[in-house]
């Protein structure tokens, strides 16, 4: 069973890939927008779920431990290649994605949503941090990033997806 879930991690991982280099294609702009800062996970929860109900399917029974593993095996794999395919369009494919994300936070500030969590002083001090960041992921804080990932949705959804797709005694 688990080649399924590797093929779905993989196909997870290869959609993300193709549609978000599709939309960086045709509108780079929308990269930065904060919905498709969600898109990658959804569709690597949806991978999770088919695999979980595919180890439902093919095993007369399910522990605990094998659906979890069933269903963190697509995450694994397809937020891998996410966070590769990540690293490389905001580095060398669309370095301009940067000053994009940059110009976004900047729009953040001047739409005054933290005037009312910070003081003059404070502001300033993250606009100038903003005005320094790349927004340009390192080696380092792609693999933080996915590390990070692991716990939170990955593991956490797993979780999930165990408990209710785990066999029941009778």
């Amino acid at each position: 069973m688990e080649k399924k879930s590797v093929n779905l991690g993989l196909i997870a991982g290869g959609a993300i890939v193709v549609i978000m280099f599709v939309v960086d294609l045709v509108n780079n702009h929308m990269m930065v927008n904060f919905a498709m800062s969600y898109f990658p996970t959804l569709v690597l929860m949806a991978a999770m779920v088919l695999s979980a109900r595919e180890a439902k399917k093919d095993y007369e029974f399910l522990s605990f431990s094998d659906a979890f593993k069933e269903a963190m095996t697509p995450f694994l794999i397809g937020n891998g290649i996410y966070m590769a395919f990540n690293y490389f369009l905001y580095n060398f494919i669309d370095p301009e994605l940067g000053d994009i994300a940059r110009q976004k936070a900047l729009e953040i500030f001047d739409n005054g949503i933290f005037d009312n969590f910070l003081n003059e002083a404070q502001r300033e001090k993250m606009i100038e941090a903003t005005r320094e960041n790349t927004f340009r992921p390192t080696i380092g804080q792609s693999f933080t990033g996915y590390l990070f990932s692991l716990i939170l949705p990955g593991a956490i959804v797993s979780l999930v997806l165990a408990a209710i797709y785990k066999s029941r005694a009778k």
